[in-house]
């Protein structure tokens, strides 16, 4: 029998012997895990204790710029939580187990609450504070952060995927698995020549994909690039707002800031590289840069919350 235990709730696994290319096929595309013979987990009926006691967890890629934007939101926010990784594949299977709505991370798990995706997570954060005057929300913000979702978020991703999967998929595999458990991480191994076909396919990954997706990085590029031009310090506003964290987030892995050392250190082909090197001196990119100085604040130095909203802590 293989066994896969973690410390999570989530991440307590134990599977028959079988060939491992069904099982990975079948966890891709979602399939329960009661699909395969299950050993009872021990104290499985202190599930929802443990969830209830211990503070937030958030679920991430650690590739991903979307799970970067919620992780700034909570830090911003001084909120203490736990960031648990789960390899991509297997994360269909996870999210569903958890209640989940959908099969995308960053995830927020919250005793029984489940909150998912960026968005949702800085309307989370913001109404857990008490210093309004560091909410994200201001007026014009919301519709920023939508544009650059849908146009930055997309394609930010499916450029770096187009030149990375096809040609070389190792290479975005250790940050996608950052922060994984030691059985998540075995799993998820032995998933990924499966997994990253099928990420090939979900991100629209054809012959012209990159060309595609450049084409309309630049035309967004050009866009922030005319809002900034009349001066301005921040892209709503006259403080930070979750525009300003969000386009900031989303162009990091081109940006390249060194207070965020998974986009920084992560290695790249020698077409991404002479993107960030044609991209760095962009106005929007150089305002990044100042962003992340001025207002990314390490988790050890965030402020904290007062007492009444502290999260209790195992």
């Amino acid at each position: 029998m293989l066994v896969f235990a973690s410390r999570h709730p989530f991440q307590k696994t134990f599977v028959w012997p079988g060939k491992r290319e069904k099982i990975a096929e079948l966890m891709v595309r979602g399939a329960s895990m009661t699909s395969f013979p299950r050993m009872p987990v021990q104290h499985a009926d202190r599930w929802e204790e443990q969830m209830t006691e211990a503070r937030p967890k958030l679920v991430t890629f650690g590739l991903s710029h979307f799970c970067e934007k919620a992780r700034w939101a909570l830090d911003w926010h001084g909120i203490r939580y736990d960031e648990i990784g789960w390899p991509p594949g297997l994360h269909i299977v996870l999210t569903k187990r958890c209640g989940a709505k959908a099969t995308t991370v960053p995830i927020v798990l919250d005793g029984e609450r489940v909150i998912q995706g960026s968005g949702a997570i800085i309307d989370w954060a913001d109404q857990r504070t008490q210093d309004r005057a560091r909410t994200l929300t201001v007026a014009d913000a919301l519709e920023i952060e939508q544009r650059a979702d849908n146009v930055i978020g997309v394609h930010v991703r499916r450029l770096q995927f187009a030149e990375m999967l096809p040609s070389s998929p190792h290479l975005p595999k250790p940050a996608l698995f950052s922060k994984a458990s030691r059985s998540h991480r075995v799993i998820g191994n032995m998933m990924w020549p499966v997994t990253w076909r099928i990420m090939m396919r979900m991100y629209d990954i054809t012959p012209d994909a990159a060309s595609e997706s450049r084409a309309k990085l630049e035309s967004e590029m050009s866009w922030l690039d005319s809002m900034l031009a009349d001066g301005r310090t921040y892209l709503a506003g006259d403080r930070f707002s979750r525009a300003d964290l969000t386009v900031t987030s989303l162009l990091a892995p081109f940006a390249r800031p060194e207070e965020m050392a998974t986009f920084h250190d992560l290695p790249l082909t020698d077409a991404l590289v002479i993107d960030c090197e044609r991209w760095r001196d962009r106005p929007v990119m150089r305002w990044s840069l100042a962003q992340y100085q001025r207002h990314r604040v390490p988790r050890s130095k965030a402020p904290q919350p007062a007492a009444a909203q502290d999260i209790v802590e195992t």
